[in-house]
C-alpha cells in the first residue's frame, strides 16, 4: 500500500517518484522534488515500501502542500 516514504513508478510517464503524502479519499498522492507535483493515486505503482518521512520533509509537505495528507 502506498504511504509516505514509498517509492512507486508513476505509469503515465514511467518516471520514479518519492511519495511524501497520500490522500485516499481524493485518490492524490503528493511528490519530493520540485517543482512541487501532485498527482493521482490510481496512476502510481509501488516499487519500495514505504517507512515514513522525516520531519523536514513533513515541514515541506505542509508548506507546500497543505495538510490533508497521511
Amino acid at each position: 500500500m502506498i504511504k509516505a516514504g514509498s517509492s512507486v513508478i508513476h505509469t503515465p510517464t514511467g518516471e520514479h517518484w518519492h511519495i511524501i503524502g497520500v490522500n485516499r479519499e481524493k485518490n492524490l498522492v503528493c511528490v519530493a522534488g520540485y517543482p512541487p507535483t501532485v498527482a493521482n493515486l490510481s496512476d502510481c505503482m509501488e516499487i519500495i515500501e514505504g517507512q515514513g518521512i522525516k520531519k523536514a520533509v513533513l515541514e515541506y509537505r505542509i508548506d507546500e502542500f497543505g495538510t490533508d495528507w497521511d
